[in-house]
């Protein structure tokens, strides 16, 4: 039986299945910060608003979503626009799958694609297996924030990480939103190749 794999843009649709996987690392681990589980409601406003402007991408494995990623504001002056934070996040029963690398690649390609130039990553230190990932991806680390964070308690340092996406123009253009790029060529030809990086030989 042929395994079926889609990597595409986030739909309103998706909201509670996004939820289901993102819960259990906001109850059981420090991986986010976050301490409540977002309503269904707030949560899809949230991936719209994020969508006015940056990538929220899923991994389908047979119609079912396994993992998700999505680039975010870095922050607010508008010197930073040029620059992202991302997150990922993905079931563990698809971990080891390479859906991680599949969405990392499409994500990066297209934050190209938009015009973006830096990406940066915080993660909880220490996290050996996300830093040595994040690592292999060519990410460098900028700093550390020292107990920054306090939940299940206990204090939280914080790791940033940096991967610089393309050169430096003198004068670089606005990027564009990914409304901009989502009916192009390139942006089904990134996804297909995301796709192809996957490696499931049978679903758990």
């Amino acid at each position: 039986m042929a395994i079926n794999k889609k990597i595409r843009l986030t739909t309103e649709a998706d909201t509670a299945s996004i939820l289901e996987i993102y819960t259990p690392f906001i109850t059981d681990t420090v991986i986010t910060f976050e301490y409540e589980i977002p309503t269904i409601k707030s949560f899809s406003e949230r991936i719209f608003n994020i969508q006015k402007k940056y990538p929220w991408l899923v991994c389908e494995i047979n119609h079912k979503i396994v993992g998700y990623a999505y680039a975010s504001q870095f922050a607010e002056r508008a010197a930073f626009d040029w620059s992202v934070e991302f997150s990922i996040y993905i079931n563990s029963k698809y971990h080891g799958m390479k859906i991680g690398k599949a969405l990392y690649f499409s994500l990066f390609e297209l934050l190209k694609l938009q015009g973006y130039y830096n990406i940066y990553a915080k993660i909880t230190y220490p996290n050996i297996k996300s830093e040595g990932l994040h690592k292999a991806l060519g990410f460098k680390p900028v700093g550390i924030y020292r107990n920054v964070a306090f939940k299940f308690d206990s204090w939280r340092d914080l790791i940033c990480y940096e991967l610089k996406l393309m050169d430096y123009p003198k004068a670089p253009e606005t990027p564009k939103t990914i409304d901009k790029i989502n009916n192009t060529t390139e942006f089904e030809e990134i996804l297909q190749k995301a796709e192809s990086l996957i490696e499931i030989y049978k679903v758990k």
